[in-house]
């Protein structure tokens, strides 16, 4: 008889006992766990793994609608600092539609340092999904690949419809700001 490692007997086994390609072996019942994630992982590493398939690039999502003035006047009174951030890149990009921008441009164009716009631009997805339609819209400019002099930098641009839209939403909102003062002066005095 043989001794497991507390002591207690074990009757030894019988070889025919075992399947054929194996051994029999005794193991601790703490140990069988371990063992059998070993002999999972061993497995596993010998298995032959296909070889992958080439898959097709993806087709970027396309959005299906333009932003609208009313989209954009929404986006521009955002009080966030992205908000305002993008407002000013906007403002900046609506005024010489068709030009691309770098954001080191962007940033001497708008008076914000380089750091301000790329932190805007990391949120502004976010923004976009959590309050407007960016899976219809996209974002509310284009972000193309850069110019020849620095090809591996993006560069921000608007055509000339999103300016002429874009500053629509801005003129509106200057109306929209001055309206109730203008309209508070007109109003008579309350009758007392």
């Amino acid at each position: 008889m043989t001794a497991l490692p507390g002591g207690a007997p074990h009757p030894p086994l019988p070889a025919e006992a075992a399947p054929e390609g194996m051994v029999l072996l005794a193991v601790p019942l703490a140990y069988v766990p371990h063992v059998a994630r070993l002999l999972a992982d061993l497995d596993a590493r010998q298995r032959i793994t296909p070889v992958p398939r080439r898959r097709p690039r993806p087709v970027p999502d396309v959005p299906v609608r333009d932003w609208t003035v009313d989209e954009l006047r929404r986006l521009s009174q955002g009080a966030s600092a992205t908000h305002r951030t993008v407002a000013a890149m906007l403002d900046a990009l609506a005024a010489e539609p068709g030009r691309q921008f770098t954001v080191q441009e962007l940033s001497q164009a708008i008076g914000r340092p380089r750091q301000k716009i790329i932190g805007a631009m990391a949120g502004l997805t976010r923004l976009l999904k959590a309050h407007h339609d960016y899976a219809g819209r996209g974002l509310p400019f284009d972000r193309v690949p850069g110019r020849p002099e620095a090809p591996r930098e993006l560069c921000y641009r608007v055509d000339q419809h999103r300016a002429d839209c874009w500053r629509r939403a801005r003129l509106a909102r200057v109306t929209d700001d001055r309206q109730p003062a203008a309209d508070s002066a007109a109003a008579p005095p309350p009758a007392v």
